[in-house]
């Protein structure tokens, strides 16, 4: 089952306020969106709490629910699903199904999306998501902590590291398919 396409390109969180009071204005955080997939990473400035996943999305109305299949540094046992509602076409906000908080969004970037979900030869699962000059990919086994990085096209074509779960990789210039 497809979300629907409103769902699909790159979205950037604007900002999360949680119900103890807390919010987090800072952390960069890129959620993919394809057809049947997502890659999300969230990288705080200390790189302390780095979290990122990938796997399937159902969308039931109003309701978005992810479903991680591989992640950094693992796979949480909590139900991951809030209730959405399009401001426009590019901003998005976000409420926990649980209350315990709301997220707004802006697009980054759009269609067209081109994902693939493949089992590489050594067991571990590669998610794929480009969306105009962005490209996520997620490695990983289900029970391991999985390599998630996000590129963006640079003028020759290349594709620089813009964010990873391992540090060493930022700002690398890579040639990807």
């Amino acid at each position: 089952m497809s979300v629907p396409q409103a769902y699909e390109g790159l979205w950037r969180r604007k900002g999360i306020w949680r119900a103890d009071g807390s919010s987090d204005l800072v952390t960069p955080v890129w959620w993919f969106q394809a057809a049947d997939f997502h890659i999300d990473l969230r990288i705080p400035i200390d790189r302390r709490a780095m979290t990122g996943f990938a796997g399937t999305t159902v969308v039931e109305g109003e309701r978005c629910e992810w479903r991680p299949e591989i992640a950094y540094p693992f796979v949480s046992p909590e139900l991951d699903a809030g209730f959405m509602r399009f401001d426009s076409a590019e901003a998005l906000h976000e409420a926990g199904v649980d209350g315990s908080y709301k997220e707004d969004w802006w697009r980054e970037a759009e269609g067209p999306v081109a994902s693939s979900r493949t089992v590489l030869d050594d067991d571990r699962i590669q998610y794929e998501i480009t969306c105009g000059d962005f490209l996520a990919r997620a490695v990983g086994k289900p029970l391991k902590a999985a390599d998630i990085t996000v590129f963006r096209r640079v003028p020759n074509g290349l594709w620089r590291v813009v964010a990873a779960t391992t540090a060493a990789r930022e700002n690398v210039i890579v040639e990807t398919p």
